[in-house]
């Protein structure tokens, strides 16, 4: 997917005769209160501790640059430039690594700006190279003024076009940003470590991409290797793919580590002022885009009509606030969750695991692409379409071509080759989707 909109110039760090700063982040097209807007503003004001979000934006930046499986193979991506959302009290600037199997998020929170307001959008900003050289010259004695965006908005439509510079957002990126958010979701914290005992650690890891995978347990001073899940460990897949921590390990209080049964993980660095989570696949060689975690929320009847409604009531929140939506809407908090589910597919929200809690963004991604970005579902409607599924003695059976399968069980399980290799982990296959769709259908 290819958003057109030209940025008026290169993002730049400015040094004043005064021995001040200028960090000028430049933006795209963006989706602002106001519609479709070219290069909207943002933010303009002061850091209070630049030196920290140089280093945090140049982290997001490391990890849109950055191929941790298969780091070898020469990458034909450009202009991968990270999406910042503006939430009235934060700047979250989030990107996904070349192989799409890390994601970064810098969360720049009311305590780590000085002076300024923070509007409300969601856009692409320009962090080129020489900026990035730039930024990594950054001390925290300077006095940084921070423009994200500039003046002169001017109202877009989605059919302009735009001779300048595109910024490109891949269709990997799109479907990573709907399946992150349900992964955090799920995860539960499992270790924390103190800010020094953090970095000594993560200095301890593998530098070669993608690293060996690790079970961790929390341990005095660190983290200590396990040979085996356990329970309260956290699966980190590739150790090298926390590389971009390097970035911010000498600013850090405190590192929270988050786990989930499917082995994906999650690293919470606080800094002073600002947030950066690492969330990592369950494998080094699984991207994102192919997780099939949302497969079982697009079933639900109520979700595509509550999202519609729900997404009515949002404006860039910090934080959803469920109870208040629910009153708002007058939807039940169970079709609350499955619009919030259903928006999460659409990228539209995503998931604060320090805060536990939603967060909403918007991407230039049309809700009818959903089904398209998941062929197992229009798989199973078609399925159901054809009166494959039949009851049976345990179960449900299901015609597929010339194959007979058989689900059964709760949670359902599934005899076909999908659910023999994955056994659920990389979500339902097409036969127990149709079979979802078809027990929905008689209620």
């Amino acid at each position: 997917m290819t958003i057109e909109a030209g940025y008026r110039t290169d993002s730049a760090l400015v040094r004043r005769t005064d021995r001040s700063a200028l960090l000028e982040l430049e933006t795209a097209l963006g989706a602002t209160p106001g519609g479709l807007v070219e290069q909207p503003r943002f933010f303009s004001g002061m850091l209070a501790r630049p030196d920290v979000t140089a280093a945090g934006i140049l982290a997001v930046a490391d990890v849109a640059n950055s191929r941790y499986f298969d780091a070898g193979l020469v990458h034909r991506l450009s202009n991968l430039d990270p999406v910042v959302t503006a939430s009235g009290d934060r700047l979250r600037f989030e990107a996904f690594s070349l192989c799409n199997g890390v994601h970064a998020r810098l969360d720049l929170l009311a305590d780590g700006i000085d002076s300024g307001e923070v509007a409300h959008g969601t856009t692409n900003v320009d962090i080129n190279q020489p900026l990035r050289t730039a930024l990594a010259g950054v001390g925290g004695a300077e006095l940084v003024h921070l423009d994200v965006g500039t003046e002169g908005l001017s109202v877009a439509t989605l059919d302009e076009t735009h001779h300048e510079r595109k910024v490109d957002l891949p269709d990997r990126w799109i479907r990573g940003f709907a399946e992150t958010p349900v992964l955090a979701a799920r995860m539960t914290q499992r270790a924390e470590l103190a800010g020094p005992a953090a970095a000594r650690w993560l200095a301890s890891l593998p530098k070669s991409a993608p690293g060996p995978s690790y079970h961790l347990l929390p341990a005095p001073g660190g983290m200590r290797q396990s040979t085996r899940p356990s329970p309260g460990s956290v699966h980190l897949a590739g150790a090298a793919r926390l590389a971009a921590s390097a970035r911010v390990a000498r600013f850090t209080h405190r590192l929270r580590v988050f786990g989930s049964d499917d082995h994906a993980s999650a690293w919470v660095f606080e800094l002073p002022g600002a947030r950066l989570t690492l969330l990592l696949s369950p494998e080094p060689y699984r991207g994102f885009s192919g997780e099939g975690g949302l497969l079982t929320t697009l079933t639900a009847p109520s979700a595509a009509s509550a999202a519609a409604r729900l997404l009515e009531h949002l404006a860039w929140q910090p934080d959803i606030d469920r109870d208040r939506l629910a009153a708002t809407t007058d939807l039940p908090l169970a079709d609350v969750d499955a619009g919030i589910g259903y928006l999460a597919v659409s990228g539209k929200v995503g998931y604060d695991l320090h805060e536990s809690t939603w967060f909403h963004r918007e991407l230039p991604w049309n809700s009818e692409r959903i089904e398209g970005d998941n062929p197992r579902l229009k798989d199973a409607r078609q399925l159901l379409q054809d009166r494959a599924v039949a009851p049976s003695a345990n179960g449900w059976s299901i015609t597929s071509g010339n194959h007979r399968h058989w689900v059964k069980g709760d949670p359902y399980t599934c005899t076909c080759l999908w659910w023999a290799k994955y056994h659920g982990q990389r979500g339902p296959c097409k036969h127990v989707l149709a079979v979802t769709l078809y027990v929905q259908a008689q209620h």
